[in-house]
């Protein structure tokens, strides 16, 4: 049902959803069947369990008409994550990074396996018109496409571009990353689906209204809370709490002194050296920003300007985001660090560091009473969007109860949650985790000693009416171990 769930809250530009099915076969597999209706066929992502970006079909038009589905093609984030190199690397370097690549493949592929060795994903697409061409697909007739996908052959194909060295030279020269995105996708689609080209299915633009789009939808949505009532899906509303608002306002800058220094020039993979167990070279800056208004967490900021005393721009090309955002008891402090490219060696100082740190604001929290309910599988909050997805003995742990609560709350926004029973005594339990999605928080995972009483009552704790603001920083003439100048 989770999966179900999340095909139906993550698939985008659909307007509804109708005559919605699902089974569990005898083998073990899902199997789900469902009609949607959407106005624009530019916007329809279609989300499918288990594989994320090679697994969402991206629907579009040509000029002259014609539907055109496909993967997505990494273009772009390629793109994105290239790093333009002033130097060429050398062939010893190439070789070392190469070999950094393999080291980091074999560490990953033991986690890779054990999620994908069960993927088994089989999909039959019915289209509005004939199908003009097609490639790494599996044509069923003139207007069925067929698409499998097996986790064992991602595994396989990434073996055999992982085992090709001058493919990993040319590749690193470049300055890409085998391990953002896809490295080469026509590569690995000749390996993984046999050819060389796009996935991808063009249809004729003779494609007719085969229904009255605006009488079905109409009637499809008026039936849809009662479809997924009787399949007891929950899906989490669109907007569980407000979201935050951003102010005009930016917080006025306090002061900013540098806590702590890392630099790292040299490293040897291969042979297991890592200087301060850094996997690359890097200058990094640990800040501690005073924060004059007291705030309730921080986010990412953004580095804009970092010069040494030589004129050199020390920016990295890639990733500018601050990292690892810290609050100090109280909140009147925020710690971060500011990764840069290594100084040249004749620089001794930084002339100027600069940047900016995100935070949100909250004007105080609320309460959110869930009320007195059943203990059990399946029960229902009277407050929309809260439910019991399971409760039980700990299978790792016999000696504790566990209870899985599907939430209707923004990430990072829950303060506490307290338990109580039927008559009104408080009982203690802990959180163990829950899964999210981006900004979204879809359950959160308890336990408690011994079992969970048969009824009870849960009040959560929630931060609300947030504002999210910005503040500025700035470090002039510093040494490179962060002392003023």
């Amino acid at each position: 049902k989770t999966e179900i769930e999340q095909i139906l809250r993550q698939s985008e530009g659909i307007d509804t959803w109708s005559d919605i099915s699902f089974e569990l076969t005898d083998e073990g597999s899902a199997h789900f069947t469902g009609t949607a209706y959407f106005t624009d066929i530019n916007k329809l992502v279609l989300w499918r369990p288990q594989v994320t970006e090679i697994n969402r079909f991206q629907f579009s038009k040509d000029k002259s008409g014609r539907i055109i589905m496909e993967l997505p093609n990494f273009a772009d984030r390629k793109k994105k994550n290239e790093v333009k190199r002033t130097e060429k690397l050398t062939e010893a370097e190439l070789k070392q990074q190469v070999k950094l690549a393999k080291l980091r493949y074999k560490q990953a592929k033991l986690m890779m396996q054990a999620m994908l060795d069960t993927l088994n994903q089989d999909s039959l697409l019915h289209l509005p018109a004939k199908i003009e061409k097609i490639s790494n697909l599996e044509k069923v007739n003139d207007t069925t496409v067929r698409w499998r996908i097996q986790g064992s052959k991602m595994i396989e194909a990434m073996d055999k571009m992982m085992a090709d060295d001058e493919w990993l030279k040319q590749l690193i020269g470049e300055g890409k990353d085998p391990f953002e995105g896809t490295p080469d996708e026509l590569i690995l689609n000749e390996i993984f689906f046999g050819k060389d080209e796009s996935v991808q299915v063009i249809i004729s633009s003779d494609s007719k209204n085969l229904f009255d789009y605006d009488t079905e939808a109409a009637a499809a949505r008026s039936n849809y809370d009662q479809m997924l009532k009787e399949l007891k899906l929950v899906l989490t509303p669109a907007e569980p709490v407000k979201m935050p608002v951003t102010s005009s306002v930016s917080a006025e800058p306090g002061k900013v002194i540098v806590g702590g220094v890392r630099l790292v020039r040299y490293q040897d993979y291969q042979s297991e050296i890592r200087p301060l167990n850094q996997f690359e070279k890097g200058y990094t800056l640990s800040l501690i920003l005073e924060l004059l208004d007291p705030n309730l967490l921080v986010v990412q900021g953004q580095v804009k300007k970092a010069i040494t005393d030589t004129g050199q721009d020390i920016l990295p090309e890639g990733n500018r985001e601050t990292s690892f955002p810290e609050l100090s008891k109280g909140g009147n402090a925020a710690v971060f660090e500011v990764n840069l490219s290594l100084p040249d060696k004749d620089a001794k100082a930084i002339a100027e560091l600069s940047g900016t740190l995100g935070y949100l604001k909250s004007a105080g929290t609320k309460n959110i009473d869930l009320g007195i309910m059943d203990f059990k599988k399946g029960a229902r909050s009277d407050i929309e969007g809260f439910s019991i997805n399971s409760v039980g003995v700990n299978s790792w742990d016999k000696k504790h109860g566990q209870m899985v609560l599907k939430v209707n709350l923004l990430r990072g926004h829950l303060k506490s949650t307290r338990f109580y029973r039927e008559d009104g005594t408080e009982f203690e339990v802990s959180q163990t985790g829950g899964s999210y999605s981006k900004d979204r928080q879809f359950d959160i995972n308890y336990k408690t000693k011994g079992e969970f009483p048969p009824r009870g009552r849960i009040v959560m704790e929630v931060i609300d009416e947030i504002t999210k603001r910005e503040i500025s920083f700035t470090l002039t003439n510093i040494s490179l171990t962060g002392e003023p100048l």
